[in-house]
């Protein structure tokens, strides 16, 4: 699916979002164990790429405190319509949001960690998505992905409900793995399973 179907579609989802992924179900663990692997500190600079209706926010904001920095990207008006009204609700005042691809949007001074949640099985370019977050990280600084896709030792001929359902409202490719990317790249990667494998928290260092 390309970036402007993408974005169509998440246009259309983003009132439905945050009950229809099913978080507590499928994620909520997963999600916040990928934040806690980030070893956040308070005063960070925090790059949260795809951060959708900012459901990863207030697992940052925890951890950063008011003289920390949060930059939220997201490619979906709609969705960070939806981001912004979350950070009124909290009074959070350390919070920037930033529609555009995180591959051509220019993002100022270096950041202290760098995380994508359920993003990269979505976005159309989501390797150069990859290269462009890990290069936005200060050197030796934390990455951190939390995605969905099929477990491991399994493929399309394995899928079942889930994996429709990713694919076909959230247009995400299960196929992908984007964690690989971290493990990889990243120095001294640690990768956890959730959801009976279909959801993966991974962790490095730049």
């Amino acid at each position: 699916m390309n970036t402007a179907a993408v974005r169509r579609r998440y246009g259309w989802v983003a009132s439905i979002y945050d009950w229809a992924n099913l978080e507590g179900l499928l994620y909520a663990r997963a999600r916040a164990r990928a934040i806690e692997l980030l070893d956040l500190r308070p005063g960070a600079r925090v790059l949260d790429v795809a951060c959708g209706t900012g459901a990863n926010f207030a697992l940052i904001e925890r951890r950063i405190g008011p003289s920390g920095t949060l930059v939220g990207i997201d490619l979906t008006p709609q969705m960070l319509g939806r981001a912004r009204a979350r950070v009124a609700r909290a009074g959070w005042s350390n919070v920037t949001l930033r529609e555009g691809d995180v591959c051509e949007l220019a993002l100022g001074e270096p950041f202290d960690a760098a995380v994508c949640t359920l993003g990269l099985s979505v976005i159309t370019e989501w390797e150069r998505a990859w290269e462009a977050m890990a290069t936005a990280v200060r050197p030796g600084r934390r990455l951190a992905i939390m995605d969905a896709g099929f477990p491991e030792g399994t493929g399309r001929r394995g899928a079942g409900p889930l994996a429709w359902t990713l694919g076909r409202l959230f247009a995400a490719d299960c196929a992908r793995r984007p964690w690989r990317l971290l493990e990889r790249d990243a120095a001294g990667p640690a990768s956890e399973r959730f959801t009976w494998g279909w959801v993966t928290a991974a962790a490095g260092a730049r």
